[in-house]
């Protein structure tokens, strides 16, 4: 479903920012909102397969969870899958996943602007097919640009050769 918003956040419902996803669900009853993981209402997703496609398959990663350690590896499937994110990017602030959070352009910060602004940008970066797909674009270059995976390889050989 193209006007899907999904969430891989374990235990969603348990946290801080549920209250917040559920205002957006409300507001935006035009969109399919999707709680994936353990705790989340739509289940968890098995093989990893099933998890990538449907975050390839959301219009939306809703990514807002305030505790952690920062590096975020679902945030990070959402950018290679080339998915843009909604939460808020003030979570991430001087940690691993910071990069992924620019404001209307791998992200939609909701620390930006009100709820109502902000709802109203997820309907109209919706009803923009090119500029939904510009978002998804530039949050995958951005992926790209962080992840090294010939390095990271690399590094693993000549850590496994010491």
């Amino acid at each position: 479903d193209p006007r899907r918003i999904a969430s891989f956040v374990n235990c969603m419902p348990s946290i801080a920012c549920w209250p917040t996803l559920l205002v957006y669900r409300a507001a935006l009853p035009e969109f399919d909102f999707r709680v994936y993981g353990i705790d989340g209402p739509a289940g968890n997703l098995h093989p990893v397969q099933a998890i990538a496609e449907a975050m390839a398959g959301s219009m939306f990663g809703w990514h807002d969870k305030e505790h952690g350690d920062g590096f975020g590896h679902v945030l990070h499937n959402w950018a290679a899958v080339g998915r843009p994110l909604i939460g808020h990017a003030s979570h991430y602030r001087g940690r691993m996943g910071e990069p992924l959070w620019q404001d209307l352009v791998t992200c939609l910060d909701l620390d930006q602007r009100t709820d109502a602004e902000n709802v109203a940008l997820i309907r109209a970066i919706a009803a923009e097919p090119d500029r939904h797909a510009e978002m998804c674009r530039a949050i995958r270059r951005t992926f790209d640009e962080l992840v090294d995976w010939e390095g990271e390889a690399a590094a693993a050989r000549q850590l496994l050769e010491t």
